[in-house]
């Protein structure tokens, strides 16, 4: 039945096309259609040569994912109108045509599949594959064990393809923020090369611990570092699988979600396309704090020094302010803007990507070369042999081959390889911007003139005292150097087996695969040549005069070359698993089971980390209107004790789709497809060990260092009398956990699928997950116990998190010449602290339970002190300064009268992590041209910006700290009395500001923002496209000191970019 109705709806919606090609359709006697094989029309046939032969070519025509036989598909000689026919009710097809050549193109369409078009050279037997359309109920998803139809999938599941994750940015996973419901994404750092840090459906663990979730390129586990360097023309498809219905399949390895990206693999009976893409990006460094000048930094400090010590003399008097400003003599009274010194305002980078796809009647192939080169923003040049500019090579290799064996029989291979050399100065890019905080911009020029019979650079630094001298940032940027090189080669080898000699729908999988990850680094340096002023030069050196002569910093300089020994790390993964799969429709009954056995061995280390399990699922549809799915992981680990190691994880969901119901049919044209599920499952996860501890197998006893004799004892008389002996015994850090299992997460999902008037496609998800024996140290058992160092430990730590997220699509061709498309998504997550192990605390606010994972702790701010009467009948504030007026003013929690400690509690249960984010964009195409616009968002974060105060002595190298423009705007000031100021009373070290340096709500700042991620026009020709491409420019926040996503001010900001690129298509 279910496949007679099939073949009358699919050869009525063809009958038009081939009442053009002259393909007569017979009407029958039960009122069907009975389509003859290529029935052509005589009128008026196209002229054809004498000498043209009449060939005769046949096939099937199948669902690319099923395999099942496509009823009523179209099937044209391209070039020749009057050559076609249709599919039979087993997909088979019979054409005959007369041409000169020896191979034509046939083209292949269906209802609610792309077209496609095959070249037949010389084959006279297919089998062709169509892919279902993306608003089709027969799209498909990948999911844990292959695909699966969208309209069948009753798990929560985010799906892309590579086109929509194209953008100019260095890094893959800087473009997954905002694309998928459920993915968090955040950018902390703007360093070429680096990648955003993500996870799915927020964290639902302890901060330090891995949130990142499950990452299989081609089936097959990569790391985050790796996936940010799988270019966009590679992947096919970039699937998120959320809930328990869709991990559990996975055991341990889903705890966190699971993300599958799958590569192009080329087409069967296909000619080869070649693809080009080219792009030079101009890249412009993101926003930094604003720091004072030189001679307003000296007035800063003697403004600072007056607020807290009025009686004791300035250090910067008005005519060295003066000649600081005038900048005529900056050697002597220097005037440095740190900022413009180490960096410069634009830097590039250049992409280019080829790839090749093809495929005969048993070959096809997709092969891919990328190459990237990306230079930093530090402002250096080449002094010794070295360039130490921070620059990035990756090239990156993707060939994936499939041959037919036998007609059931393919074997095929994947192979992503990935070469990367990093240069940079050899010190961390984060410390370089903090160097512009920890350094003033008057304490010694970047570097002294050259000095006759002088041959090496003369580098400036500051007098500490005591024969220390501080360090000079500059000096590290242009005379160190760092190189790294790695490779990663991923190659995993498939053969497929089908098995319908056994029963119809039986399918036999095997793959194996070897990874393996290289490094090698190594330093060279040159130690720089250190000159100073002290108070003496300005005192008695003609201020004008440039080339007065500095003093030399003790002994320090080199004029060689130091170079280190080469670093080396490695590590490889070996993997297997074997599927059995069975797929089967009885007329309204679909059928489909999985069993997998997979196992894997990790190894960096003399002993391996190895895991195995079987897992399983079973589906079924009923109509497409009802749906339920059971899956099982059985998954062991090495980690645990015997008896313990294995674990069961099922999970089970269900859906039913009403829009396929009779009843539905009156709304069906507004509301065309309205789908309900639901899962809950358990899944678990090996990954127990503790933040800030090295535990691997967590039921072995550890002593310290494992040194038998790190507790040492004296027996005898004593030493003196010369009969004593000297011992030593272990020293417990860790005491065995016989005992332990799994933690566990016990996640629910309900969820709805919408889609309005055939293009509007909306998707909710409320979600919940309760984690729990999570591994947590003891905190409430007492010292007494004489445990000493080996704390004990145990699975009493329990987490909920529960949020909702939803995703809008809209697609829809309004004229032959314009089309627009629109999607949209959103996520929002809260988790809590059910149960930790704590302190006992004496106050119910001092504890975490019940509170975020991710929130602000610290002291209530009341305003900032206003008179010596509000501090006299205030709670003391011995925080490690003298509170003065202007100072800030705290919150007397318990009412003891004295603010310490205890009177912290939770300011916002906002963090730095977003606890909602989404994205929204646009795409117009209007005849050649196209323009599309994507932004991002993070809201409900806060960030706290204390530690902010200038001046005291613990910047790069011990030197005094910078003041940032803000602070030298609005920073309360006794004079004025501005108790409104968004800076405390200034001091010039931390027994004058340590009050004020303490976390508390006057520091706490709203962190939201919304990003213009990507903007693009484009204007295609006949074999190129040509484009140009913005990233991040536009940035709306209230958070005005520097860029939110950063959290901190000691980044390398977000970079802006702007890319030419051009697309070939040949």
């Amino acid at each position: 039945m279910r496949k007679e109705i099939k073949l009358t709806l699919a050869v009525a919606a063809t009958l038009s096309v081939f009442d053009v090609a002259g393909v007569r359709a017979h009407d029958t006697e039960s009122g069907g259609f009975l389509m003859t094989h290529a029935e052509v029309s005589t009128g008026s046939p196209a002229p054809q040569s004498t000498n043209a032969a009449t060939r005769t070519i046949e096939g099937t025509v199948v669902d690319k994912t099923t395999g099942e036989p496509l009823i009523g598909a179209t099937i044209q000689v391209k070039g020749q109108p009057t050559s076609g026919t249709v599919t039979d009710v087993d997909g088979h097809f019979k054409l005959s045509y007369k041409t000169q050549k020896k191979d034509v193109i046939l083209m292949v369409s269906y209802v609610g599949y792309q077209p496609k078009e095959v070249p037949v050279e010389g084959v006279t037997d297919l089998k062709i594959e169509l892919d279902a359309s993306a608003q089709s109920l027969n799209e498909v998803v990948v999911t844990g064990t292959g695909v699966q139809k969208k309209v069948s999938v009753t798990g929560a599941i985010s799906s892309v393809s590579g086109a929509e994750l194209k953008t100019s940015a260095s890094t893959l996973t800087q473009n997954l923020a905002g694309k998928f419901a459920g993915v968090y994404a955040n950018n902390t750092s703007g360093e070429p090369g680096s990648g955003a840090e993500f996870y799915i459906r927020g964290i639902s663990n302890f901060a330090g611990k891995s949130a990142t979730p499950l990452i299989l390129l081609d089936d097959v586990e990569i790391s985050a570092g790796d996936l940010n360097y799988i270019p966009a023309e590679n992947i096919k498809s970039f699937s998120v699988l959320k809930d328990a219905s869709a991990t559990a399949i996975y055991g341990a390895r889903g705890a966190n979600g699971v993300m599958i990206i799958t590569t192009k693999g080329g087409d069967y009976n296909t000619k080869t396309k070649i693809n080009v893409t080219l792009e030079n990006s101009f890249n412009f460094m993101g926003k930094l704090p604003e720091f004072a000048d030189g001679a307003t930094y000296m007035e800063m400090w003697n403004k600072a020094s007056l607020y807290r010590n009025p009686n004791e003399p300035l250090k910067y008097t008005d005519e060295m302010i003066e000649r600081t400003r005038s900048g005529i003599n900056p050697y002597l009274y220097p005037d440095v803007d740190w900022q413009n010194v180490l960096f410069k305002k634009m830097a590039m980078r250049q992409r280019g990507n080829v790839n090749v796809s093809g495929g005969g009647s048993k070959v096809k192939y997709y092969m891919s070369l990328e190459f990237l080169h990306e230079t930093g923003h530090y402002k250096t040049e080449k002094l010794y042999s070295w360039n130490n500019q921070l620059q990035n090579y990756n090239y990156t290799f993707q060939n994936n081959i499939s041959y037919k064996l036998t007609p059931t029989t393919t074997i095929s291979m994947n192979m992503n390889a990935q070469i990367h050399q990093n240069t940079r100065p050899n010190v961390n890019a984060d410390n370089f911007f903090a160097s512009v905080m920890d350094m003033t911009p008057v304490e010694f020029p970047t570097t002294f003139p050259a000095r006759e019979g002088i041959d090496h650079v003369m580098f400036g630094c500051y007098d500490k005292g005591g024969g220390n001298f501080s360090d000079n940032p500059y000096a590290q940027l242009r005379t160190s150097f760092r190189q790294e090189n790695s490779n990663t080669v991923n190659t995993v080898i498939k053969l497929n087996q089908d098995l319908d000699m056994i029963t119809k729908g039986l399918n036999f999988n095997v793959w194996v695969n070897f990874k393996n990850w290289s490094w090698s680094g190594y330093t060279r340096s040159v130690e720089p040549y250190l000159y100073y002023i002290n108070s003496s030069h300005q005192a008695t050196e003609d201020w004008q005069d440039t080339m007065f002569m500095p003093l030399r910093a003790g002994t320090s300089g080199s004029k060689y070359i130091s170079q280190s020994d080469i670093s080396k790390a490695s590590d490889n993964t070996f993997e297997l698993q074997a599927n059995l799969n069975w797929l089967r429709s009885f007329g309204e009954h679909e059928l489909n089971a999985v069993a997998i056995y997979r196992m894997r061995e990790y190894r960096n280390k003399v002993l391996p980390n190895r895991n195995q399990g079987i897992s399983g699922r079973v589906t079924y549809d009923y109509g497409h209107k009802y749906l339920a799915e059971f899956n099982f992981g059985y998954n062991g680990t090495e980690r645990l004790a015997k008896g313990y190691r294995f674990g069961f994880f099922p999970a089970g969901s269900i859906g039913w789709v009403i829009s396929n119901e009779n009843f539905w049919a009156p709304i069906s044209p507004v509301v065309s497809y309205f789908k309900v599920r639901g899962s809950y499952g358990l899944v678990g996860s090996d990954d127990m060990t503790p933040v800030g501890s090295n535990l691997y197998f967590f039921y072995y006893d550890q002593i310290y260092q494992n040194n038998l004799s790190a507790l040492g004892f004296q027996t005898g008389a004593g030493a003196s009398l010369g009969v004593s002996e000297s011992f030593g015994g272990p020293q417990m850090i860790y005491y065995g956990l016989t005992n332990l299992g799994w933690e566990k997460v016990k996640k629910f999902d309900v969820g709805v699928d919408i889609r309005l008037f055939e293009d509007l496609n909306i998707t909710l998800d409320y979600f919940c997950d309760k984690r729990y024996d999570i591994l947590m140290a003891r905190q409430s058992w007492p010292s007494s116990l004489g445990y000493g160092a080996a704390t004990p430990y145990g699975p009493v730590g329990r987490i909920t998190n529960k949020g909702v997220e939803g995703s809008v699509t809209y697609s829809k061709a309004l004229t032959s010449d314009l089309s627009v498309s629109f999607n949209g998504n959103f996520t929002y997550n809260k988790n809590v602290l059910v149960e930790g192990d704590e302190l006992q605390y004496k106050y119910p606010w001092l504890y975490s339970t019940n509170l975020p994972l991710n929130y602000m702790r610290g002291y209530v701010a009341e305003g900032l002190f206003q008179s010596e009467e509000e501090i006299a009948n205030s709670p003391t504030q011995d925080l490690g300064s003298r509170v003065m007026v202007g100072d800030i003013k705290y919150r007397d929690l318990n009412g003891d009268g004295r603010i310490d400690t205890d009177d912290q509690t939770m300011l916002s249960s906002y963090g730095t992590t977003p606890r909602l984010q989404y994205g929204f964009g646009a795409t117009v195409n209007w005849k050649r041209w196209d323009f599309g616009f994507f932004f991002t968002g993070s809201a409900k974060r806060k960030i706290m910006i204390n530690n902010m105060q200038p001046f005291s002595a613990h910047g790069w190298g011990g030197s005094p700290r910078n003041v940032m423009q803000w602070v030298v705007d609005n920073h309360f000031d006794p004079e004025l009395n501005n108790f409104d100021a968004e800076f405390p009373r200034m001091g010039l070290g931390t027994n004058d500001f340590a009050n004020n340096n303490e976390p508390s709500s006057f520091w706490l700042r709203n962190g939201d923002f919304l990003r213009l991620r990507n903007l693009e026009l484009g204007y295609s020709f006949p074999i190129c496209r040509i484009y140009v491409q913005g990233i991040n420019l536009v940035n709306f926040t209230s958070f005005k000191y520097w860029d939110p996503e950063m959290g901190s001010w000691n980044k390398y900001p977000t970079q802006s970019s702007v890319t030419i690129g051009a697309q070939f298509n040949l």
